[in-house]
């Protein structure tokens, strides 16, 4: 969907910009619905910076390009070396995404073969109604809203809980391991498909936007990687253990305070009892027990991680659940 509505928006300040232009009898007037399409982009905060550095390019491109040929004469070599000069000052100052607009307001100049103030009028308000109608339909035009990325945190969370529960159930099921792998599998593409949505979505909103909503979807991801490693080191237990029974009853406790608030600080609290008591129990007596314990400490460490994330989150956006959820 969001595709479609930018072929739209590309279509439409095509047709406009190059309209506005014929209108005001500007000279390559097509010119200008061409630069406006180049200034379109998935999100609207891509469209108005990348319209931004276009604009800053072309005057300095009309510029030093009409400084050069006045001084030189207006031959293609001194347009070789303009380009040159051109592109990589361009990319020094970080504005290179300006430079294709740039040299094609600059070949008109060349092809009049002589300065002309009517040609600078010509070319700068060719591009200033280009990036004038692209930024103004980037900003106006309807986008993703912040209830579209309340909805996606009420996604990813179900999803999160999802695969601590199913890390559970394979913590006290290790005989049926590949079945819970695959569904793990499934639900970690979801959960990185959501993140790309909301990286793009985000982009949409130019105004009042802390990156609160984007910081909770890292936030998300970073503990998806802790929960990746707890499954591969629960695919190495091939015998049901007494401690791993334990630790799915906690997973599941923490599957079950997946959400806004921040749960983690208690569920932290809850862990560090629950590993005080497993370092008062009496050592392993086989090689077996040994490395099962071994992994479901490191399990554990995992889940400490993951829950350290969350509390973290939350010293950077204390308000995120009242600020942004209410109900």
């Amino acid at each position: 969907m969001r595709l479609f509505h930018t072929a739209i928006k590309m279509s439409l300040v095509g047709v406009i910009a190059s309209l506005v232009a014929r209108f005001i009898s500007l000279d390559y007037w097509m010119t200008a619905g061409v630069l406006a399409i180049l200034s379109i982009h998935l999100t609207r905060r891509d469209s108005v910076v990348a319209s931004a550095k276009r604009l800053i390019d072309a005057v300095y491109a009309i510029l030093l390009s009409t400084l050069l040929f006045i001084a030189f004469g207006y031959n293609f070599w001194i347009y070789a070396i303009f380009i040159f000069i051109f592109a990589y000052t361009s990319w020094m100052l970080k504005i290179h995404e300006g430079i294709v607009p740039a040299l094609v307001l600059v070949t008109h100049l060349l092809m009049v073969e002589s300065f002309s103030m009517h040609m600078i009028y010509n070319e700068l308000s060719l591009i200033f109604i280009a990036i004038g109608i692209a930024t103004i339909f980037s900003i106006f035009y309807p986008a993703a809203s912040e209830k579209e990325l309340e909805m996606h945190v009420e996604s990813v969370d179900h999803l999160v809980a999802d695969h601590l529960y199913m890390l559970s159930l394979l913590l006290k099921d290790p005989d049926f391991n590949e079945e819970y792998y695959r569904h793990y599998s499934m639900v970690d593409h979801k959960i990185q498909e959501l993140i790309d949505t909301v990286e793009l979505v985000d982009k949409d909103l130019l105004f009042q936007n802390d990156h609160s909503y984007l910081a909770y979807f890292h936030m998300r991801k970073e503990q998806n990687s802790y929960i990746r490693h707890m499954y591969q080191q629960a695919l190495k237990i091939k015998k049901l253990h007494p401690f791993a029974i334990e630790i799915s009853k906690y997973v599941v406790t923490v599957s079950e305070d997946i959400g806004l608030y921040n749960k983690a600080v208690t569920q932290l609290r809850n862990l560090d009892v629950l590993q005080k008591s497993y370092k008062e129990t009496t050592l392993p007596k086989t090689r077996e027990e040994f490395e099962i314990r071994a992994v479901l400490y490191q399990i554990l460490n995992e889940i400490e991680s993951l829950l350290t994330v969350k509390v973290q989150f939350h010293h950077q956006y204390p308000d995120f659940g009242e600020k942004h959820f209410r109900f």
